[in-house]
């Protein structure tokens, strides 16, 4: 029994310890999983409009609790409520595209891809849609395969509110039918036939609203002439008229009947500088407005030009370099300056025209490498090689110490305490063996000492006591009683030597 009790002991003592360790991963669990958390949101998220009508919605993010750098998406919407006539990147706080916009109104989709190498902590616009209403309904926007990667150099996923957005379409203002007579002069008198005139109802076709996914942003210049335009034809509309042109003014000529929903643009049509795809539909009525595309082109790369070295001042001066890039259709966008094997520098045009001071360099020959860029991505490369005569010499780096206490933060905090407790435990969990197995051996050993004495004092009180009975057995007489209590002594004697020796073996089978 009193092994049974160390034991007992021992195990509570253990469920203690198992108790705090479980407390402490609690914590750790919990503090590992505030997670950060930021959304995808429409705006406007709500409006009401009427069909025909164009309205714009904003595609946003919104950092809660983290800076991200890097998004995509598909956008879901009804085709036969709602129609994209463009998405638009202007504005918009990305600036890298490895998935451009695109949109198909026919499986009702927009998808978008893109990030920016600086983390964006407020909320900003990805891109601008632009729809048009084209029938009554409740039409609905919605988010899917959505992600928001934070900037925390792992692109952890902390996209957790993507909300949709809802729109009312109402029915257009229908205009009251203006009775016209369209009449077909008679090729002979000049004179109007009566018998074919007839009566025209309803307005002229509103401007087509034309967008691409190969120019997608109008304001833009393209370093590419192959793409397709199109637009989406009203029930009513019997021809179209297209023809690229030169004047924002232009009424094109060229008709198509049936009336065709795309239109292909290649270098045949297309020439460096800026130009106009002009589209106008014809129903019952006649022809309607005019839509006149700017359409951006320049295929042709930055001129060459040359990089200037111009002296220091003094003889531990850096030299000065000035260059300057012409570019005749679109303009000159920016330059990157490579200094030997260093990181390119970005220099706008005007610091380019001042002039570029280079500075930290040691004594030698250097080959200095000047890309310009055009507004269409072309580009022209020029380098010449600085000699460096300053006396520079870079800074010893002094180490930088860290303070211990800088360690002491609230994770760190906890993984020490979890070691702390661990190692406690297995500490705590050895010595107690060790004192369990001194206490078992001391147990042992005093068993065998009980035993051994139990033997010896059984062995002297059976002597004693078989003596008394030869004494008591000796007598000539005994009486019935003497004989009773000879026989229960005998009997006593084994029964409580059988019962002793029963219980020592108990506790030896127990320490086994």
């Amino acid at each position: 029994m009193f092994v049974l009790s160390v034991y007992s002991s021992f195990l509570k003592k253990s469920s203690l310890y198992k108790a705090l360790i479980a407390a402490v991963f609690m914590m750790f669990a919990l503090s590992a999983s505030f997670a950060y958390a930021g959304g995808l949101l429409f705006s406007p998220a709500s409006g009401s409009y009427t069909v025909g009508q164009t309205f714009t919605v904003s595609v946003m993010v919104d950092p809660t609790d983290t800076s991200i750098n890097s998004s995509e998406a598909t956008i879901t919407f009804d085709p036969s409520l709602l129609s994209v006539v463009s998405v638009s990147k202007t504005g918009s706080a990305f600036s890298l595209w490895p998935s451009e916009p695109s949109f198909s109104n026919s499986d009702g989709t927009i998808k978008y891809g893109g990030g920016n190498p600086t983390p964006i902590s407020t909320r900003s616009t990805i891109v601008s849609i632009t729809f048009r209403a084209l029938a009554e309904g409740n039409a609905r926007l919605s988010f899917t395969n959505a992600s928001l990667l934070a900037a925390d150099g792992l692109g952890t996923d902390v996209l957790t509110s993507s909300p949709s957005a809802s729109y009312t379409i109402a029915p257009g203002a229908t205009p009251e039918p203006t009775p016209q007579t369209e009449t077909t002069p008679d090729a002979d008198t000049g004179e109007v036939d009566a018998d074919n005139a007839a009566i025209a109802f309803g307005d002229p076709p509103r401007a087509p609203e034309v967008g691409s996914t190969a120019f997608l942003e109008p304001d833009l210049w393209y370093n590419k002439t192959d793409g397709i335009f199109t637009w989406e034809l009203p029930f009513d509309v019997t021809a179209v008229a297209v023809e690229i042109a030169t004047s924002s003014e232009n009424e094109p000529s060229e008709v198509y009947d049936p009336p065709i929903e795309e239109f292909t643009v290649s270098d045949e049509n297309l020439s460096d500088g800026i130009q106009y795809l002009s589209v106008q539909f014809k129903n019952q009525v006649g022809w309607g407005g005019i839509t006149n595309r700017v359409i951006k082109i320049d295929t042709t790369p930055p001129e060459p030009f040359e990089i200037k070295v111009q002296a220091g001042t003094s003889a531990n001066s850096f030299p000065l370099l000035v260059f300057e890039a012409k570019d005749q259709t679109s303009g000159i966008d920016r330059y990157e300056m490579v200094i030997a094997d260093q990181e390119p520098i970005e220099v706008t045009p005007d610091e380019a025209k001042l002039g570029y001071l280079l500075k930290d360099l040691e004594d030698g020959t250097y080959t200095v490498t000047v890309t310009a860029y055009d507004l269409a991505g072309n580009k022209t490369v020029s380098s010449v090689p600085v000699l460096i005569t300053a006396g520079w010499t870079p800074p010893l780096e002094e180490e930088v110490e860290i303070p211990w206490w800088s360690f002491l933060t609230g994770v760190n905090l906890l993984i020490i305490l979890l070691i702390i407790v661990t190692v406690s435990q297995f500490v705590y969990i050895i010595y107690e063996r060790k004192q369990f197995a001194k206490k078992e051996e001391k147990l042992r050993k005093e068993t065998r000492e009980i035993q051994d004495q139990m033997e010896k004092i059984f062995s002297a009180l059976r002597d004693e006591i078989y003596d008394q009975i030869n004494a008591i057995t000796k007598r000539p007489r005994l009486s019935k009683k003497e004989k009773e209590a000879v026989e229960g002594l005998n009997q006593a004697l084994e029964v409580s030597e059988t019962l002793i020796e029963k219980e020592i073996n108990d506790v030896k089978k127990i320490l086994k």
